[in-house]
């Protein structure tokens, strides 16, 4: 079974926007269409408040999977519920009613107003629940862990704060709307489904932060572990990884690509990968540049037909190109003479000439550029680049092949 791992790196404002579709993958869309029917019983009256707080405890307990397995790593929602989940959910409504009724009696007993109570406890809550995942019960309740978290998540916990408080308004105006103004049936089950759907985001989301952050908090995402025991460096894994990034976030996709490439040789499909997301940001100097790494490195390693592709690859971005060293370009014009690329052979052979006119070979590459002309049956041109060759190199080894040739075309240009 593939498993689709997150990247800690991914910035986390990005895992805010990304993070909507997190509950329509995977199991997550049955999980909260599951919940809201059940919790629709409790449209009759009989047993109305267990039946809807065994339905949060269950969206609850699937939540808190969601967000310990995002925290270690992994892209995709669980397939169950962890069993502890019910424990944890269970736990985390008797938090928050303890918390509500808190707020209930702060107003009556010491005339603080109920409202800032709420508000105090609503920004904690996420610290809470965060601990409660990993820590346990009593770990959550210590005040000391809610700050610790809060300060080492800093302007982060705040961003995830401002989502939590967005999302609790949209559930109250789903209520309002659907509930009160609409059909009652349906608008209640309709207020379920985006009330879960809201919660199993959110817990993503915390899930998210730990991940992004988990050096400064101490934990270590299970799928490092797993990753490295599936020999995380093997390219394919790392293209697939790469694949699913690119899809959110393309420019992360191409870092990625730019720290593997920058460790050495790699296979094509990796280069062939990072020119794509190049082009598709339309960096067209930085695939230049890479195209001269890559054709070098080819070059070197012997395979002179796939480097004349790269070539190929890189005229389609710049018509000028050429590689950067005589020796790779020299190698490339006969490979393409050769294997009859007789276009690229003469774009090749006249780059060298015109780029290190002072080269040694320049005078043969000369040569072979008046051969592919001839080859292409454009005589005259041909002719013209012979004579001037014999103008500027008229003691070179190469001069009474040209004058041949001149011989042959003659009667072609005259």
């Amino acid at each position: 079974m593939r498993l689709a791992l997150a990247d800690a790196a991914t910035p986390f404002g990005e895992r805010i926007r990304t993070g909507f579709r997190y509950p329509l993958r995977g199991s997550a869309p049955v999980t909260i269409v599951a919940v809201t029917l059940f919790e629709a019983i409790a449209f009759f009256p009989n047993a109305r408040l267990i039946i809807t707080g065994i339905g949060w405890v269950a969206i609850y307990a699937y939540a808190f999977g969601c967000l310990r397995r995002t925290a270690d790593g992994y892209a995709d929602p669980p397939e169950l519920a962890l069993e502890s989940g019910d424990r944890a959910g269970m736990a985390l409504v008797l938090i928050q009613l303890t918390g509500n009724a808190l707020a209930v009696l702060a107003t009556i007993f010491f005339g603080i107003p109920g409202f800032l109570v709420a508000v105090a406890f609503a920004f904690v809550l996420p610290a809470i629940t965060m601990s409660l995942t990993f820590d346990g019960v009593l770990t959550a309740l210590n005040p000391l862990t809610w700050f610790a978290v809060i300060a080492r998540l800093g302007g982060q916990y705040m961003a995830l704060f401002a989502v939590v408080v967005v999302t609790s308004l949209l559930q109250s105006g789903a209520q309002y709307a659907m509930s009160e103004h609409g059909p009652h049936f349906l608008g209640m089950l309709a207020y379920f489904a985006v009330a879960n759907y809201l919660t199993v985001y959110n817990f993503h989301l915390m899930g998210a932060l730990i991940h992004h952050r988990h050096d400064d908090l101490g934990h270590r995402p299970e799928s490092e572990a797993l990753a490295r025991a599936l020999q995380p460096d093997d390219d394919d894994a790392l293209l697939r990884h790469v694949n699913r990034i690119a899809e959110d976030d393309v420019e992360a996709a191409t870092g990625i690509l730019t720290e593997r490439l920058r460790e050495g040789l790699a296979p094509a499909p990796l280069h062939q990968r990072y020119r794509e997301l190049l082009r598709a940001q339309a960096r067209t100097p930085e695939l230049g540049v890479h195209a001269q790494i890559w054709i070098s490195a080819l070059v070197v390693g012997g395979e002179t037909r796939r480097a004349l592709g790269v070539v190929r690859d890189a005229l389609d971005s710049d018509p000028v190109f050429l590689p950067d060293a005589p020796a790779t370009c020299g190698t490339l014009a006969d490979t393409a003479a050769h294997g009859g690329m007789t276009r690229l052979a003469l774009h090749l052979a006249l780059g060298y000439l015109h780029t290190w006119p002072g080269d040694a070979g320049a005078p043969n590459y000369g040569l072979l550029a008046v051969r592919m002309y001839d080859r292409l049956g454009e005589a005259s041109q041909a002719a013209l680049l012979a004579r001037a060759l014999l103008r500027d190199y008229p003691e070179h080894p190469v001069a009474s092949d040209l004058e041949a040739r001149l011989d042959t075309l003659g009667g072609r240009t005259s």
